[in-house]
């Protein structure tokens, strides 16, 4: 466990031309399409910076279908588009400013982010917010999965 623990994200993230993105401008119909084939799609500012400003996931389409009487009260966060509209976009129900990782932290910070924030993914970025890939927990379990395997 040790040896995973040390590993950077850099190591083993997911590269981003192999990670679900977005423009913050796609859209209903592209977002649809995206998640659709994957559970998320991370928002970029626009195809040549590619700063990350927000994600997208099921649940973020699910909270925009759901009928208004039947939504949960909301306590905290920002509030975002409640109802899917044909002139929605991706800006519309992405949540916003996701929490995000440097290609340099080793796995066990990222071990601490998903518990801390009871997520399962992470955009990777540089200094300046730019999309590098991802890293996500089936990622740590594979990699997991590797390291028992190539002890045995």
């Amino acid at each position: 466990m040790e040896e995973l623990y040390k590993l950077k994200v850099k190591e083993i993230m997911i590269p981003v031309h192999d990670t679900p993105f977005m423009t913050e401008d796609a859209s209903w119909e592209e977002f649809l399409d995206n998640l659709s084939v994957r559970a998320h799609a991370w928002v970029v500012n626009n195809k040549e910076e590619m700063k990350v400003v927000g994600v997208v996931t099921e649940h973020d389409m699910l909270r925009s279908i759901i009928p208004p009487e039947e939504k949960k009260a909301r306590i905290f966060g920002t509030s975002r588009a409640e109802t899917l509209r044909k002139e929605s976009v991706a800006q519309d129900i992405m949540t916003p400013d996701p929490v995000v990782c440097s290609p340099e932290e080793a796995v066990a910070d990222i071990f601490k982010k998903f518990s801390s924030f009871d997520i399962r993914r992470l955009a990777v970025v540089d200094e300046n917010k730019k999309l590098l890939g991802e890293i996500t927990i089936q990622l740590l379990v594979k990699n997991l999965r590797n390291k028992f395997t190539n002890t045995v």
